[in-house]
């Protein structure tokens, strides 16, 4: 079942068009600190985000895997990703998961390192992470 509930909606900034929600990512990562292309949508249906909660959504056609080359690292968005971003960091995220050796491992959190270190670091519901360099995610 859907988090995106007729409430949500009504008090959401919601956009819909792929190419002007493709921008508005980049903007709305920017805005948060988080690396612009960390979220790789394509065929965008709608994009909504509750700036007073920081709860946000995105709905796309189909699901996509995409590889983020610089890192080997493939990574699964589901047709619906949402998650509450805040300042270098996104919480209670669904709908992504990365590829470890033969198995997808739910993604739930995704936080960012300031200088010196200037790490991603992706965490499971388990509370296993790992860390990357934040400029394998920037588009």
């Amino acid at each position: 079942m859907s988090p995106i509930t007729p409430e949500i909606r009504a008090s959401a900034e919601i956009i819909t068009g792929n190419d002007i929600c493709k921008e508005k990512i980049k903007s709305l990562l920017k805005e948060y600190e988080l690396p612009t292309g960390l979220l790789p949508a394509e065929d965008i249906e709608e994009l909504g985000c509750v700036k007073d909660t920081g709860f946000m959504w995105l709905k796309q056609k189909k699901n996509i895997v995409h590889k983020f080359e610089k890192v080997s690292k493939q990574v699964s968005y589901a047709t619906e990703v949402t998650g509450h971003v805040e300042k270098c960091r996104i919480k209670k995220m669904t709908g992504i998961k990365s590829k470890e050796v033969l198995i997808w491992i739910t993604v739930n959190e995704v936080f960012v390192d300031g200088p010196p270190s200037n790490k991603i670091t992706m965490k499971t519901p388990t509370g296993i992470s790992k860390s990357f360099p934040k400029v394998a995610f920037e588009s």
